[in-house]
């Protein structure tokens, strides 16, 4: 539903984030040479054919991974020497996409008929019906509908790195803007296009200026970006494709390409069944960002319902285990991930008969414990983030 947008703000903006902990990194990092941008538009190229794949674009995705294939072989032959570890994990990852099959033919039998398709299991749980009336739950917006959502969130984070506590960082408020225009509504799919018509910091007198000074920069690549998407009735985010500006630097498009996967991997499905007010459900999956894996579990409540209004309350709750990362902000930096929890609630206030919500607030905590390997030195890095997002549309 509509509250996945929220989400992908979050997630966003934790992207934005992890630019800062690489900044923090790179004070005891050697300087990054011109080599790390080439990868990380290679990575960029990965991602966006993971992201095809991901949304049923077999043979796009194809292409794409054939295009990073190709990339790879000429930076590895120009930079014999680069994160020789990095570029041959990527290069066999490459060769096993470019493995599978690129069309549909694997759902064809041998006489060229559709093979019966089993029918996907729902990833929502019902845990509670609630009470009559009830109703079925589905988007329904008219094709021209258009919304402005305003999204504004404030962060703070605390460090501990190698023992020792770096100052807090309170972070400049971020507000973004998005546009959105509903263009085909058919077989229970919606079709929108999506522009970021606005993005900026606001800053007080306890932000650190050198943090306000990379996030402006980060965001106002983002202005004026534009997109198509498809949701199905449900809330479901079936495909997005960003538009990615000509001039966009590696570090622009690799955010650009973070936004896919988390417009991607944020869905917050309706129940199928018919629900009244005190209706619980949980919707449970697997996220990855920031070359982590991380499992989701929300939960939603139907608090009241009047006609097409709904008010949910909602709650989040994210667990990773003990891995590797591998992060497109910090080439050639080894982390190792010991242990994240996050847990949040929010509020959400939307109208069925448009595709996002008219208000919503979302409140959110983070620990995550790593660490990080440095010129071939341990760091432990502990970090604790809290941000509080709220979302009005007109």
């Amino acid at each position: 539903m509509s509250f996945s947008h929220g989400l992908v703000a979050t997630r966003l903006i934790k992207f934005t984030l992890a630019a800062l902990v690489a900044l923090s990194v790179a004070i005891l990092a050697p300087p990054a040479m011109a080599q790390d941008d080439e990868y990380l538009a290679i990575y960029s190229i990965i991602e966006q054919a993971d992201s095809l794949a991901a949304n049923g674009h077999a043979a796009q995705a194809h292409a794409k991974y054939a295009e990073a294939q190709r990339e790879l072989i000429a930076f590895k032959q120009n930079n014999p020497g680069w994160n020789t570890p990095m570029v041959s994990y990527r290069m066999d990852y490459v060769g096993t996409k470019l493995k599978a099959p690129s069309d549909d033919s694997q759902s064809m039998t041998g006489d060229g008929k559709p093979k019966a398709v089993s029918p996907a299991t729902s990833p929502v749980k019902l845990l509670d019906a609630g009470s009559e009336p009830k109703k079925v739950l589905r988007l329904h917006p008219a094709v021209g509908d258009k919304q402005s959502v305003t999204m504004t969130l404030k962060m703070d984070m605390a460090m501990n790195m190698a023992g020792n506590s770096m100052p807090a960082m309170n972070l400049p408020a971020m507000v973004m803007t998005m546009d959105s225009e509903v263009k085909d509504v058919s077989g229970g799919d919606i079709s929108y296009t999506l522009v970021f018509s606005d993005a900026d910091i606001v800053s007080d007198t306890n932000t650190m200026a050198v943090a306000a000074t990379a996030m402006k920069a980060a965001l106002a690549g983002l202005r004026g970006l534009t997109g198509t998407a498809k949701m199905s009735d449900r809330g479901v985010v079936k495909s997005i494709d960003l538009k990615v500006p000509p001039e966009a630097g590696a570090q622009l498009g690799q955010t650009i390409s973070q936004m896919k996967d988390s417009f991607s991997s944020s869905s917050s499905p309706l129940p199928e069944e018919a629900v009244g007010v005190g209706a619980k459900w949980e919707y449970r999956t697997k996220i990855k960002s920031q070359g982590m894996t991380m499992d989701q579990a929300m939960t939603f409540e139907l608090a009241s319902m009047d006609g097409d209004t709904l008010n949910l309350q909602t709650t989040i709750a994210q667990n990773a285990a003990n891995q590797k990362i591998e992060n497109p902000a910090m080439p050639g930096v080894k982390v190792d991930l010991t242990k994240l929890t996050g847990t949040g609630s929010g509020t959400t206030s939307l109208d069925l008969n448009h595709l996002l919500p008219q208000t919503a607030s979302i409140d959110e905590s983070t620990d995550t414990q790593m660490s990080v390997n440095v010129a071939q030195k341990k760091q432990d890095m502990d970090m604790t983030m809290r941000m509080k997002l709220d979302i009005q549309a007109k």
